[in-house]
């Protein structure tokens, strides 16, 4: 066996000892990924719709039938007057003028539903805001009052005399006192710095 052998058969332990495990592993991941999926879409398909779900489903049906509706009234209008031209037409006619028909009743079945949610949903609301505006504590006087302002801390209090005079101290002259020229000479070493 030569040096490609050996390296066919470290090749191939690699293989098997490295890539396989990890496919299994990829497997396993894939099968578990698809149960909870699965499991998901089992447990979203039986939860029941909210009101406001219901609302926005119905919502789209009735815009979903009214475009439908708007499209089989233009088919029969032009299958209508294609009639008059040849007489093979009655039947796209009839066809387009029946589901004319039943997509405007089913669009206005979906909005007499979703109106009938809406105001559900509109009173449990007024409901619920009555009952919160009815549990807060009701203020009367909203006009503006000043905020009280504190006593000044200096003043006596009743049958206390306070005597705020200073002490009066004498102001001495101070011995040193420099002349204009002396002053400029200090100035003028201090800006030198």
């Amino acid at each position: 066996m030569g040096l490609g052998g050996i390296t066919l058969v470290v090749a191939a332990i690699v293989w098997l000892a490295i890539f396989v495990p990890g496919f299994s592993k990829r497997s396993e991941l894939k099968a578990n990924s698809s149960i909870v999926k699965r499991d998901a879409k089992i447990a979203q398909a039986q939860t029941p719709m909210t009101a406001d779900e219901k609302l926005n489903r119905l919502v789209n049906t009735q815009r979903f039938f009214s475009v439908l509706f708007a499209l089989f009234l233009i088919g029969s209008i032009a299958a209508g007057l294609a009639t008059t031209t040849n007489a093979g037409w009655w039947t796209a006619f009839g066809a387009s003028a029946l589901f004319a028909v039943l997509s405007i009743l089913v669009s206005r079945a979906a909005s007499v539903q979703a109106s009938a949610i809406a105001s559900k949903l509109h009173r449990t609301r007024q409901e619920v805001r009555k009952k919160a505006s009815s549990q807060r504590p009701i203020i009367e006087d909203r006009a503006w009052v000043p905020n009280p302002i504190p006593a000044p801390l200096n003043q006596p209090k009743v049958g206390e005399f306070v005597d705020n005079l200073a002490d009066v101290v004498e102001i001495q002259r101070p011995e040193n006192i420099f002349d204009s020229k002396e002053l400029d000479a200090i100035l003028a070493r201090r800006r030198a710095i």
